[in-house]
């Protein structure tokens, strides 16, 4: 590349790294693409691959009735994405490789999408694709102009792998960030105060009935942080905040007392670094919960799910073992083996940081009191 490619290369890349976090970015980078190989208009989607339909879709130089005529008319009849489908990702395809003028002529795509709407020529590629969803990416020139030439398709091909990795990053993050979203909408229906604080007791989330004022008998949030009033329980709470954030983390229990005589148990969970619900610190927390034994609210187990990440078996085993069901109980009561039920269990374990099936009871009984 001389001097001036390389400049541009240098800015593509750095524009196509800044849309891995801003999809609002991705017009933008479209845009710088199309220019530099001198396209009129361009295109990016992701597609279901279980039917073919776009699930997110980004472009410039193409009016909105025309975007919108090729999702909901035009897509099925597109030769070209049919084309690009049967190669690597990565590999650019120039439409005038598959596609002569003799084929355009008769092709109903280009005769009533691409022609009328002044686009002529093709180049594209399939960005990235991870067996459920699969990305392509598109620029075109007009009437008359010449087709995507080997300078085009040698830069094309170069910002290739930085368009996968930016696609791959853009899908994970939009999953884990509704995987996040979920979770924290759940617990803003507990009735429960319930904070997710560090190993330092500081306050990272609350959910709505903390934040209206939930409180614990003898702790306050300062300055964001948890802070007990006298030394016993400053004690504790420091203990039990180890205990579930250390390597081998285990879930606890504190008790409060509180100034009408009775008593309230918090509840003090680990949550693992891979949990959805700290996908925005990436290291182990915990989950504090207020919980009244008197309470007789129900079970919520699609709660469970959201905060744990267990699987539909798993929250039906959980049910049952709730009810007071042995796991050979439960295996019959389910139609499965008592060793199926035995492996969940451990799978249980893993993602509550309990060791013990009594310590997952005792952290399952009590975490979860919906709204009504």
């Amino acid at each position: 590349m001389v001097d001036n490619k390389l400049k541009q290369y240098d800015t593509l890349v750095t524009t196509i790294h800044a849309a891995v976090l801003e999809p609002s970015k991705w017009e933008g980078l479209l845009k710088r693409i199309g220019e530099a190989v001198d396209a009129c208009s361009g295109a990016f989607y992701l597609r279901d691959r279980s039917n073919g339909m776009p699930t997110q879709w980004h472009a410039f130089g193409l009016e909105e009735s025309v975007r919108r005529a090729y999702i909901e008319r035009y897509i099925a009849l597109d030769p070209w994405s049919a084309v690009v489908s049967r190669y690597p990702v990565g590999r650019w395809v120039a439409e005038h490789e598959h596609f002569d003028d003799r084929f355009v002529a008769g092709d109903e795509f280009f005769q009533r999408y691409m022609l009328p709407n002044g686009l002529r020529h093709i180049v594209g590629t399939r960005t990235f694709d991870d067996g459920i969803t699969d990305g392509l990416i598109g620029f075109q020139r007009g009437i008359g102009t010449q087709v995507f030439g080997a300078a085009e398709l040698e830069l094309l091909s170069r910002l290739s792998p930085h368009l996968e990795l930016a696609c791959r990053l853009s899908t994970e993050f939009s999953r884990l960030r509704m995987q996040a979203a979920v979770a924290r909408q759940a617990l803003d229906r507990l009735v429960a105060p319930l904070w997710v604080v560090d190993a330092d007791g500081r306050v990272l989330f609350a959910n709505s009935a903390a934040e209206q004022g939930g409180v614990l008998p003898g702790v306050s949030v300062r300055n964001g942080k948890l802070v007990a009033e006298t030394a016993s329980v400053a004690a504790r709470l420091a203990q039990r905040l180890q205990d579930a954030t250390k390597r081998t983390a285990q879930s606890g229990a504190l008790a409060l007392d509180r100034p009408d005589g009775g008593r309230l148990t918090v509840l003090v969970a680990p949550l693992p670094a891979d949990s959805p619900l700290v996908v925005d610190w990436q290291r182990p927390l915990a989950l504090l919960m207020a919980h009244d034994p008197n309470a007789a609210e129900a079970q919520p187990l699609d709660v469970l799910a959201a905060l744990y990440g267990l699987s539909p078996a798993e929250c039906r085993l959980a049910a049952l073992l709730l009810e007071g069901a042995t796991p050979s109980e439960a295996a019959a009561r389910l139609s499965v083996q008592v060793s199926t039920v035995r492996t969940q269990l451990k799978s249980m374990f893993w993602k509550t940081g309990t060791h013990r099936q009594g310590e997952l009871l005792k952290l399952l009984s009590g975490a979860l009191m919906l709204k009504a």
